[in-house]
C-alpha cells in the first residue's frame, strides 16, 4: 500500500502536536492535583476541579488525535475525516485566538508591569497571535490537501476491503456525498460530539455556583442551577438523540438555533449590554482577578476585552448556527423519515 507523501507529513505533524498536547495536559493535571498552595489557580470553591475536568478533556481530544495520527498511516478511511474535522476546529479556533490577540493588541489599554520585562506587553500579544496563526495555517493545510480528490481515491482504495475499520463507521460517517467528501452528516456528528462533550461542564457549574446572565436577567443560587442543569440535559438529550437519529431531537436542535440567536439578539435591547458588563466585573471579583504592584493592587478592567469578544463570538456565532441550520435541513430526512 502506497501513502502519499502529504498524509505521511500531515500524520507525523499531527502526532507531533498530540505528544505535545498529551504531555502538556499530563504536566497540568499532575500540577492541578498534587500542587495545594499553586498561585496560578484562584482560591476559588470547585476551581481545582474545574481544571483537573478541564484537563481530563483535553488529553482525550489529544489522545484521539494520536490515535487520528497512527491510522492516518495505515490508510483508514475514518482518518480522513477525523483530520478534516480537527482541521476544521483548529483552523476555526486558532484563527479566532490570533486575530483576538492581534485586537487586544491594538485596542486594549496599557497594563501596569510589577518588573520590567525584555519583551513588552504588545510585542507578546503579537508573537502569540503568529503562533496561532502558524497552527491555523496546519489546519487550513489539511482541510485542502485531504478534500483534493487524488488523496479521496486514495483514501478509498485503502479502505475498500477494510470497511471502516475505526470508530466512525458505526456513527454513519461513511455515508459520504457522491463526490467522496463526508457532506453535511459529519457536520452533525461533530456537534453532536460537542455537545455530549460540553455536559462535563456541568459539575464545574454546581461545584462553584456562579450566577447564570440570561436575556439581561441574572439568576442565582437555585434559579441559576436549575436553568443549567435544564441546559446540560437538553444539550445531552441533542447529542444522543442526532447520533442515533431521533426525530424530536431534530426539532429539539432546530429550536437550539433559535433560542442561540434569540440570545444574541438579547444583547441589542437597550441596557442589556451594560447590565452584562456589570455581571461580568462581578465575575472576575469572584475570581480573584488582579494585577499587583510595588504600589498597589488594582481590578483588571475587562470592558475592552469583553467588547472585542462578544463581537468575535457574535460573527462566529452566527457563521456556526448558519452552518448547523443547513446541515439540520440537508440531513433533515435522516430524522423526519425515520421510523
Amino acid at each position: 500500500m502506497r501513502r502519499p507523501a502529504g498524509v505521511v507529513a500531515a500524520a507525523v505533524v499531527l502526532g507531533l502536536i498530540a505528544l505535545m498536547g498529551i504531555f502538556g495536559g499530563l504536566v497540568s493535571m499532575g500540577v492541578s492535583i498534587f500542587m495545594q498552595n499553586n498561585p496560578a489557580i484562584p482560591a476559588v470553591a470547585g476551581m481545582r476541579t474545574v481544571m483537573v475536568l478541564t484537563t481530563g478533556l483535553m488529553l482525550c481530544f489529544f489522545l484521539f488525535c494520536g490515535w487520528t495520527a497512527v491510522d492516518l498511516l495505515r490508510m483508514r478511511r475514518w482518518a480522513r475525516y477525523a483530520v478534516l474535522v480537527i482541521g476544521g476546529l483548529e483552523f476555526l479556533f486558532c484563527a479566532l485566538l490570533s486575530g483576538m490577540m492581534i485586537l487586544i493588541r491594538n485596542t486594549a489599554p496599557a497594563m501596569p508591569q510589577a518588573t520590567p520585562t525584555p519583551i513588552g506587553m504588545p510585542a507578546m500579544f503579537i508573537a502569540i497571535g503568529a503562533f496561532y496563526g502558524i497552527l491555523s495555517l496546519i489546519g487550513a493545510w489539511w482541510l485542502v490537501y485531504f478534500n483534493l480528490a487524488p488523496v479521496r481515491a486514495a483514501f478509498a482504495g485503502a479502505g475498500q476491503a477494510a470497511m471502516e475499520a475505526g470508530p466512525g463507521a458505526s456513527l454513519g460517517v461513511v455515508a459520504q456525498a457522491p463526490d467522496g467528501t463526508p457532506g453535511w452528516r459529519i457536520v452533525i456528528i461533530v456537534w453532536a460530539c460537542v455537545m455530549l462533550f460540553s455536559v462535563v461542564g456541568l459539575p464545574m457549574v454546581l461545584a462553584m455556583h456562579l450566577p447564570v446572565f440570561l436575556f439581561g436577567l441574572v439568576l442565582r443560587g437555585a434559579a441559576g442551577t436549575t436553568l443549567m442543569v435544564a441546559l446540560y440535559a437538553v444539550m445531552l438529550y441533542m447529542g444522543i438523540g442526532l447520533l442515533k437519529k431521533w426525530r424530536a431531537a431534530w426539532y429539539a436542535a432546530l429550536a437550539w438555533q433559535v433560542y442561540t440567536v434569540a440570545v444574541f439578539v438579547s444583547f441589542l435591547l437597550p441596557g442589556v449590554w451594560a447590565r452584562f458588563v456589570a455581571y461580568q466585573q462581578e465575575l472576575m471579583g469572584h475570581w480573584g482577578f488582579a494585577v499587583t504592584t510595588p504600589d498597589a493592587t488594582m481590578a483588571i478592567d475587562a470592558r475592552p476585552f469583553m467588547r472585542i469578544g462578544m463581537v468575535i463570538g457574535g460573527i462566529v456565532g452566527a457563521a456556526i448556527v448558519a452552518v448547523f441550520t443547513v446541515a439540520l435541513f440537508k440531513r433533515r430526512e435522516d430524522y423526519l423519515d425515520a421510523s
